[in-house]
């Protein structure tokens, strides 16, 4: 194309003569019907916002047209060549608009696309966040299970030095085709220890059958099986099985070697059957275990029962014996009375006792020793601030189902 000989004052003359153009309408107009549109955006199909954001951006691309042309080269030289060389120019100036139109609806759409995932992102967390306040806590806690399509799965197992049994709980779907102990054997192979910090120790390594008659559970071995080696192994097996099945509706739970009566378990000899004592999960302090990488420590129940609630309290304050379980209640943290009234547990707290956002998980292990006893709730009296996470200190504070809660993949 021959490049235009006009001199800058011919090209501000012939630009003079364009007609202008003018929106007449209010600007409050044009943002209120933005925003109309912006409102009724989730009511729309999803073909309509490309749409609607095409349209606008074209309008306003048109109206400033001039000055698009004005301060781009290109159309500058389409404008001259369209008075030299007549149609063929004009075509190539519609081209150059074309152009220009084009990548303003882009920006456009890239801007409105930014702009429209942000705030449906923030909308999803703040959605996730008040659908499950506890998200973020260590334990199920009643409102985060619904007893017609959840059921809670608890594991025991052992932490990476078989020093300590974590019980860890997953929230599964009800499915009413299959059985409790069908679902817990769906389940074992999903638990992702390694990455919890504890020993990668489902699934056990053996067959189960069970019979619903009289609720008894049967676990066939291998002569070799894994668990007869070494006195940690032996009784982190006996002590994981107790946890697992004791409470959750089997009477019995017997050992079998390729099919033939009993369990060769080292230092226990040969066992028939591990004993399922519902009593001797209950009345236990519950103590932290504090995983590196970890945020929240775990909540690991003594092995010791404990006579009354300020005894197991007491254990909370010093650890266990070993000294592998950290306190979970902190020095500073002293309360004046604790009352019973009708299944909640009420505790004073002195004066100086001051409750901060650190005090989360203390707290938790305070609920979840409260559910060994079979409290309903927790009530606190004189603390120094009104909410601490999801809990408003001024009501009662309701008892967790299960501690450790874990994800796992369905």
């Amino acid at each position: 194309m021959k490049k235009s000989q006009l001199s800058d004052k011919q090209l501000e003359d012939l630009l003079g003569q364009m007609p202008k153009i003018k929106d007449h309408r209010d600007s409050r107009d044009i943002y209120q019907h933005i925003a109309h549109r912006a409102e009724k955006r989730r009511k729309m199909p999803t073909w309509v916002i490309p749409g609607a954001a095409l349209a606008t951006v074209l309008f306003l691309a048109f109206i400033l047209s001039p000055g698009l042309l004005g301060n781009n080269l290109t159309g500058q030289q389409s404008m001259d060549s369209s008075f030299s060389k007549g149609d063929k120019s004009s075509m190539n100036t519609a081209t150059s608009d074309d152009s220009a139109k084009k990548s303003a609806v882009e920006q456009g759409n890239t801007l409105m696309g930014d702009t429209t995932n942000k705030k449906i992102n923030t909308e999803e967390f703040a959605a996730m966040d008040k659908a499950n306040p506890y998200a973020g806590l260590i334990s199920v806690y009643p409102d985060e299970l619904s007893s017609k399509s959840s059921q809670i799965f608890t594991f025991a197992i052992p932490d990476q030095q078989a020093m300590a049994i974590v019980p860890v709980s997953v929230i599964w779907p009800k499915d009413k085709g299959k059985s409790w102990i069908d679902n817990y054997i769906e389940i074992m192979p999903k638990l992702t220890e390694a990455e919890w910090g504890l020993t990668d120790y489902y699934p056990i390594n053996g067959n189960w059958t069970y019979d619903e008659a009289t609720s008894t559970l049967t676990m066939d071995v291998k002569q070799d099986h894994p668990y007869r080696y070494g006195s940690a192994a032996e009784v982190n097996f006996v002590d994981s099985m107790t946890d697992n099945f004791t409470d959750v509706g089997i009477e019995k739970l017997l050992l079998t070697t390729e099919g033939e009566p009993g369990g060769e378990l080292g230092n226990f000899g040969l066992m028939k059957e591990i004993p399922l004592n519902a009593e001797a999960t209950k009345r236990r302090a519950y103590l932290f275990l504090k995983v590196q990488g970890l945020t929240n420590p775990y909540l690991v129940p003594t092995k010791d029962q404990h006579k009354s609630i300020d005894e197991a309290f007491a254990q909370m304050e010093t650890g266990d014996e070993k000294g592998y379980l950290a306190p979970s209640l902190p020095d500073n943290f002293k309360f004046a009375q604790s009352v019973t009234k009708d299944k909640v547990l009420e505790l004073t707290l002195s004066d100086e006792t001051k409750l901060k956002e650190d005090f989360m998980p203390n707290l938790e292990a305070i609920l979840m020793t409260a559910s060994e006893f079979e409290y309903k709730g927790v009530r606190f009296t004189n603390p120094n601030i009104d909410q601490l996470g999801p809990f408003n200190l001024k009501e009662v504070l309701p008892v967790p189902l299960a501690p450790n809660k874990k994800v796992v993949r369905e």
